[in-house]
């Protein structure tokens, strides 16, 4: 039996499958299969898939004979058909550094409580390069606290590629993320979190692309990211994991991005009912005080900012550019 199992989930990315996959069978780490899972891809994928077939470390490829509509499904596709220990879930576009498998491996080894270990990631973006910032320090964090602290706000946990977890874990597992079209992995990695402890290091040693067009911009833009984020801030304030504080700086967030997005929102004819699910929320929520949500707004349009820039939010002094155009990233390099 193979350590890891790698899933690759591709749909029309055959301009990038190349590098993926050779990032994958040159790893240092070697104890692994891989598992290639197309979606009814439209470009050339099978070509280049062909082309790594007989690779022995290969254990299945899977054509769909028509599309699933969900990345999700493919993930629980690809968890069925997995042999190893541990899973990697390589999405098709992205890329990583040869030693990725070595380092996360070599962390959940020595921690048998530990879900998972994931690595911190630098965002390709057309022109640049930029370098996350996940969190200040690698370290164990209880995955319960994790949820509380950073979840309930975003996923925090931004790209499946930097994940590497325990397959045991998906036993007690629910499928609902299967069902879901664009905040799968946002549930998927909270209902993780809740089974145990989780590691997260500062070494860079993966490759998240972010083209101009992806899923994740559509379901922006079709609302279907505001409705199914509500489904999953409902789970966790019915576990209880949201203060009331948190309450008022989640629902203001998402009613500030909705109107970021209510010209395109508009134009697919969604914008009223992604803002009305989140309005309501606040009209049931608002009989605290107004002073908590007027704090919760202003910590959230300074949340990403430096200290020097938060105080001249603050005081509304004149908009020097603080914010910059990347905001949450700091520039690495040029392209």
């Amino acid at each position: 039996m193979p350590l890891v199992s790698v899933i690759v989930p591709n749909y029309n990315h055959a301009p990038y499958l190349r590098q993926r996959l050779d990032s994958i069978f040159n790893q240092t780490f070697q104890d692994f299969e891989v598992i290639i899972l197309d979606d009814c891809s439209t470009d050339n994928s099978k070509e280049i898939i062909e082309e790594y077939r007989n690779r022995p470390q290969v254990s299945h490829v899977v054509y769909n004979e028509k599309n699933s509509g969900s990345p999700f499904k493919q993930w629980a596709k690809g968890f069925d058909l997995a042999q190893g220990e541990y899973i990697w879930i390589a999405e098709s576009d992205d890329w990583a550094e040869l030693n990725f498998l070595e380092v996360l491996t070599s962390i959940l080894n020595k921690d048998s409580s530990l879900v998972f270990a994931f690595c911190e990631s630098y965002w390709e973006y057309p022109q640049i390069t930029v370098s996350g910032k996940a969190l200040k320090k690698s370290s164990i964090y209880n995955g319960i606290d994790y949820i509380k602290n950073k979840q309930i706000y975003y996923n925090s946990i931004v790209n499946a590629s930097s994940v590497v977890f325990r397959k045991e874990v998906l036993s007690n597992t629910a499928n609902d993320y299967q069902f879901f079209n664009g905040s799968g992995d946002y549930l998927f990695w909270s209902l993780l979190c809740e089974q145990g402890y989780i590691y997260y290091t500062t070494n860079i040693l993966n490759h998240f692309r972010r083209p101009p067009a992806n899923t994740t911009s559509r379901c922006m833009a079709t609302g279907i990211t505001f409705i199914e984020n509500f489904s999953i801030y409902k789970y966790f304030k019915q576990k209880g994991y949201i203060s009331k504080f948190a309450n008022y700086r989640i629902i203001e967030h998402s009613l500030s991005e909705i109107e970021q997005y209510s010209e395109v929102l508009g134009k697919n004819h969604c914008y009223s009912k992604c803002k009305t699910i989140w309005e309501n929320e606040r009209v049931e929520t608002n009989s605290t005080s107004f002073f908590l949500s007027f704090w919760a707004n202003q910590i959230n349009r300074c949340d990403s900012l430096p200290l020097y820039a938060k105080l001249w939010q603050f005081l509304h002094l004149p908009n020097t550019n603080i914010r910059g155009h990347l905001p949450f990233y700091k520039r690495n390099q040029q392209k």
